[in-house]
């Protein structure tokens, strides 16, 4: 079985590679499946932070803070008033769409 050869050029440094992945002269990646999942890897992690840093409004704040109470009173009350709070947002939100698909 006769085995391919595959020449790569190295982005980086113009060093000609034979049948590897990675330069052999700066360690730089040249197979560019390798490079497409570092570069989705290094998107996702830095969507993660993104979301991580992302500010919450001041209710969803609190129903968190009150949904974690100590105290068992506070905390049902809290998520009882969550789940209404919910169901409005998910309402109103069928609302606008249907009211956005009536005028278009």
């Amino acid at each position: 079985m006769l085995e391919e050869k595959i020449y790569r050029v190295c982005e980086n440094c113009g060093t000609v590679n034979l049948n590897k992945d990675y330069c052999h002269n700066c360690g730089e990646p040249i197979n560019t499946v390798i490079k497409q999942k570092l570069k989705r890897e290094a998107e996702a992690k830095e969507q993660e932070k993104l979301e991580k840093t992302e500010k919450k409004n001041r209710i969803t704040l609190f129903f968190e803070k009150a949904k974690e109470h100590e105290n068992l009173m506070i905390r049902y009350t809290a998520r009882f008033f969550y789940s209404i709070w919910v169901a409005v947002i998910a309402i109103a939100s069928f609302l606008a769409l249907l009211f956005g698909y009536i005028a278009a």
